[in-house]
């Protein structure tokens, strides 16, 4: 299939990694959904030169008015669906009070998890990828230090919810689940002193997605191809 013809929804995009994806896919010569919470995300993509390939929604990952708003307005089969939306929180457990706690895992786990589910049935059969932004945090056998507690939770409640969601529909449609650590990356989240930026992540988030397609089931994987453990 040639790209021209390659659709792909990219879910909180107005910054960061999200940004740099709607950039990279729009290089290759995709057409691209973005999702921003806001106007001030929406003016961010409209100063990129869209070409006629780029739609921008407003929607929230929390709330199930905006998820159905999103599905609903979703009418060609997409071939790649990446939910980026996420935030940090509380770093440790005595920090977090329970409303914060519901927050961080609402936003990084369940919002993101559902709206791949309502929207499961739009991707593209055998050849279609469902992936969500994940963390080398989330993983278990190599959390050696310890630390933003409430923040890796999420994080693996997400990678389980993936896996959840690839045995259920995504099988069964023949799709591609993945999980995507980006790296360190050079954003409001990573900070300044982190090891690579937007668009070198970017980049290689998108060709681990091209290398992923087609391949059936549900892997935890960086943004250099190496597979993480769980």
């Amino acid at each position: 299939m040639a790209d021209a013809a390659r659709i792909a929804l990219i879910v909180g995009a107005s910054r960061g990694i999200g940004l740099g994806l709607v950039e990279e896919y729009l290089s290759r010569g995709w057409t691209v959904v973005a999702t921003v919470r806001d106007g001030d995300g929406e003016a961010v993509l409209d100063a990129l030169d869209r070409g006629g390939r780029l739609t921008v929604y407003r929607a929230d990952v929390t709330r199930d008015a905006d998820i159905q708003g999103l599905v609903e307005r979703i009418d060609s089969p997409l071939d790649l669906l990446f939910v980026n939306a996420g935030v940090m929180g509380p770093k440790d457990m005595l920090e977090a009070l329970p409303e914060e706690i519901d927050r961080v895992m609402h936003t990084n786990a369940f919002g993101p998890a559902r709206l791949a589910w309502f929207l499961v049935d739009r991707i593209r059969e055998k050849t279609g990828v469902v992936a969500l932004m994940s963390t080398g945090m989330a993983s278990i056998a190599d959390n050696t230090m310890g630390g933003y507690d409430v923040y890796r939770a999420s994080k693996v409640a997400q990678n389980m919810l993936a896996r959840s969601l690839w045995i259920g529909p995504g099988q069964a449609r023949g799709l591609t689940v993945l999980s995507v650590n980006p790296g360190w990356v050079q954003t409001d989240m990573g900070g300044s002193g982190a090891t690579i930026d937007v668009p070198t992540s970017a980049r290689g988030i998108a060709d681990q997605i091209e290398a992923q397609a087609g391949s059936g089931g549900h892997r935890f994987v960086g943004w250099n191809g190496r597979e993480l453990p769980w």
